[in-house]
């Protein structure tokens, strides 16, 4: 027999899939709950098939936001907002398919991960590559400067927000500065070390992204975290704080960090790209590019790629005669491979270290490659 979802159980089952180690929980009308466990949705039988009345008042127990309190019967409706078991934290995103609403939870860590934590390739396999220091040297390097644009990307589900909440909780516990974060929603909830931390949300505290970067800056912040880069608005003010003695942190949905340097240029128009160049030149202190992969032991092992700026990546990117886009690309690629005390690692090598390593399966590799037929070749030892 299938066990009814109900407001008064419902707090069970997200602890119980959480458990079971589901990444994300996905409630929709006329199913029954699915959970993405180690990288594949799995529908969960043992639960009933729920009813848009059901999934409605699921939500209603939940949301503790005005804003989204309430389904309106027609026209479009999206929610991002947090909520809480006795046991864990989530991300909800809630909306309407086919006019009947869903909910989408993604379990968050309720202790922030230092990096040690993070369970990085290094510290899995207990070695770094040959060319380059342990990662955490470099996101190290990146949170002990004075200002300039630190990135953490990858695709939805990657864990850049704990990355990037571990950055945070690094200076907050060697450093007295005043941090200024700015969300949609707030996911990680950091507590005052050495630090001050002021927390503000879209659409709660604040209008939009570009909005909030440009009042933080008349507020004195040493270190800025805009939770995304949605648009050549905030990504030029981020430039700006960057230039004028911040440190400001963020994410991007990439995967390698050369199409992040290309992505970010593309979201200014034509006339306006050669300067943005310019200045991403002169601002970028590094790229955390992450994805995570199925092991062969039934895990998820989480794999970089790193880019910490040197004086001849910024030479690459800034723009000159004959440089165009596909030439500075691999040109920054290029780069990753050679000796540096930065931690900087490409992808596809590590992927390769990771298959090496009796971490991940060939075909697996070839999966999240970036460049999929040179690691095939190297994986031929060719």
């Amino acid at each position: 027999m299938s066990i009814p979802v109900t407001p008064d159980t419902f707090q069970t089952l997200l602890d119980d899939l959480t458990r079971a180690g589901a990444s994300d929980i996905k409630l929709v009308t006329g199913q029954c709950p699915f959970a993405n466990i180690m990288g594949a949705w799995q529908p969960q039988t043992q639960y009933a098939v729920l009813t848009g009345n059901t999934v409605a008042m699921l939500h209603a127990k939940i949301c503790r936001d005005a804003r989204w309190k309430d389904i309106p019967p027609e026209g479009v409706w999206d929610a991002d907002y947090r909520t809480s078991t006795a046991n864990s934290n989530f991300r909800v995103s809630a909306g309407k398919e086919n006019g009947r609403p869903y909910l989408v939870l993604r379990p968050l860590p309720r202790e922030i991960p230092t990096f040690d934590k993070l369970r990085l390739l290094d510290d899995t396999l207990e070695e770094t590559p040959g060319h380059t220091k342990h990662l955490t040297e470099g996101l190290e390097y990146a949170m002990r400067q004075k200002r300039g644009l630190v990135l953490v990307t990858g695709p939805t589900g990657s864990g850049k927000s704990t990355t990037l909440a571990s950055c945070v909780n690094y200076i907050n516990q060697s450093r007295a500065y005043n941090i200024i974060t700015v969300e949609d929603p707030i996911e990680f909830v950091f507590r005052p070390s050495k630090s001050h931390i002021l927390q503000r949300e879209v659409g709660v505290d604040t209008e939009s992204f570009g909005m909030a970067l440009r009042a933080a800056l008349r507020q004195k912040p040493d270190i800025i975290l805009v939770g995304e880069m949605r648009d050549a608005e905030t990504i030029d003010a981020a430039f700006r704080a960057a230039a004028t003695g911040h440190l400001v942190l963020s994410t991007l949905h990439n995967n390698e960090a050369a199409q992040t340097v290309e992505r970010i240029i593309n979201e200014f128009p034509p006339e306006s790209q050669t300067r943005a160049r310019h200045q991403l030149s002169e601002v970028l202190v590094g790229i955390f590019a992450q994805q995570l992969v199925p092991t062969v032991d039934g895990g998820r092992q989480v794999i970089h790629e790193a880019m910490v700026l040197t004086p001849p990546q910024r030479s690459i990117i800034r723009p000159k005669e004959g440089n165009g886009s596909g030439n500075y690309l691999q040109q920054l690629r290029d780069t990753l491979n050679n000796k540096n005390d930065l931690g900087s690692r490409s992808m596809d090598k590590e992927l390769l270290r990771a298959v090496r390593g009796g971490i991940i399966e060939q075909d697996v590799a070839l999966e999240f490659a970036i460049m999929p037929d040179q690691l095939a070749q190297d994986l031929e030892g060719r």
